[in-house]
């Protein structure tokens, strides 16, 4: 008996040391693989910051007969009258056929420009449901972002979603000079007397240029250049490109990194000589303009000042950083997923001021 006792004894012994290891193996494989993804998401962040585009437009190589069809659309507004459409603030369902919208187009055409269309959309939901991922959106958060605000309904009709949003920022806050971070300093003094846009000023067509390929080929540069104001984005040329994106340049919008790294030559290049800019740098999401003159996204205070005493005839203003975060908030409060807590891009302030 007292054999077959000891027998048990070290029997329930070696299950429970056994169990024991058992939970302890998978709670070390378990810690080991979480602290890998933290370790891997850290080190994704580093990349990005370290390798980050040097424009804030999608670079991603559009396939052939996409670029095509948008070619063909492009050179059909010419002889074509066409009525900006606005997106709604969500995307349709990819079951519904999406309208192609042209006038006077052939059944095969019409049938690639909806085919085209039904492909963009499901990319950009795509897109927009990837990034929404929160594993994902956990550890990509770069300005410390912490919206507390509420999620509205999407389904808001366009018109009604662009009087908000006009409301919320009615006019270009640019930084004047007399703010008690840049007062009586050499990034105060620099600022132009004259505003961007000035009040008196009128444009009865407004031509919006993207820095998308698709324009190669479009024999547009005429049809663009007839328009009263011409907005282009960061340091997409047109010198060379006259014949499809046109030479005229009335607006340029900048952001910090083109005006702040040097293979830009934001003070040598003529793209950036003798017409309005406006230049735009993040700052944190909670950061006053204190902080954000201290520690900006790039240096771009140093050029800004160097391009005001070399071209003082250029109309070259600074963007209130702070205004980024309220269209960002506006955009959030009006998606029905997270979208990526980075600033609203150059393209983005373009359209929702033009």
């Amino acid at each position: 008996m007292r054999a077959i006792a000891v027998s048990v004894w070290i029997f329930i012994n070696l299950v429970f040391f056994g169990m024991c290891g058992y939970i302890y193996l998978l709670w070390s494989q378990y810690w080991h693989y979480i602290t890998r993804r933290q370790q891997e998401a850290q080190n994704e962040l580093q990349h990005k910051v370290d390798n980050r585009p040097l424009v804030d437009y999608y670079q991603e190589q559009m396939p052939m007969e996409i670029l095509h069809m948008q070619r063909q659309a492009l050179l059909r507004s010419q002889t074509t009258p066409s009525v900006r459409q606005r997106s709604k603030p969500r995307f349709k369902s990819n079951h519904k056929k999406i309208a192609s919208n042209c006038i006077n187009c052939d059944a095969s055409t019409t049938k690639r420009l909806s085919a085209f269309k039904n492909r963009l959309a499901i990319r950009l939901r795509s897109v927009l449901y990837d990034e929404s991922n929160v594993f994902k959106s956990k550890h990509d958060n770069p300005y410390n972002v912490e919206y507390h605000g509420t999620q509205r309904s999407p389904n808001i009709p366009s018109q009604q979603l662009l009087c908000r949003l006009n409301k919320m920022v009615p006019n270009i806050p640019t930084i004047t000079g007399q703010e008690s971070a840049f007062k009586h300093t050499q990034i105060g003094y620099s600022v132009p007397k004259v505003r961007l846009l000035d009040e008196t000023e009128h444009y009865n067509t407004c031509a919006i240029v993207s820095n998308s390929g698709a324009l190669n080929g479009s024999n547009l540069g005429s049809f663009i250049d007839n328009h009263d104001l011409v907005l282009r984005f960061n340091h997409a040329p047109t010198i060379g490109y006259e014949k499809d994106v046109g030479k005229k340049t009335t607006i340029r919008i900048l952001n910090s990194q083109v005006v702040a790294k040097k293979q830009f030559k934001f003070l040598k290049s003529k793209l950036y000589t003798n017409l309005k800019i406006l230049v735009w740098d993040p700052c944190n999401y909670t950061s006053t303009l204190e902080q954000w003159r201290d520690k900006p996204d790039f240096d771009v205070f140093t050029p800004y000042v160097k391009h005001r005493k070399a071209k003082p005839k250029t109309n070259l203003h600074l963007l209130d950083p702070r205004v980024l975060w309220t269209l960002w908030d506006f955009i959030q409060s009006h998606t029905s997923v997270r979208i990526r807590r980075n600033p609203p891009s150059s393209g983005f302030l373009g359209e929702q001021k033009m």
